[in-house]
């Protein structure tokens, strides 16, 4: 695997329902979480402060967050007016 500089892979994490690596990213401004979807190749860098939100997320707002594999169609559109 070829890691970019300043990019240090933490953990793979793999199950029946997904597969993401985890890495900590310090190119920005400040330390980041990068989460890439093994199977699909999205990924997403998240700060501190979005981090720390998600311990703040009620049991609905996750459920709604999942939209993966066969979960992906399922939910209805999120846009906002």
């Amino acid at each position: 695997m070829n890691t970019p500089a300043g990019r240090r892979v933490l953990a793979d994490l793999v199950n029946e329902f997904a597969a993401v690596r985890l890495s900590l990213d310090v190119n920005g401004n400040g330390p980041r979480l990068l989460v890439e979807d093994l199977e699909g190749g999205e990924q997403v860098f998240l700060c501190p402060l979005e981090l720390a939100s998600f311990t703040m997320a009620t049991a609905e707002d996750r459920e709604d967050w999942i939209r993966v594999g066969n979960y992906r169609g399922e939910r209805g559109s999120t846009e906002r007016p």
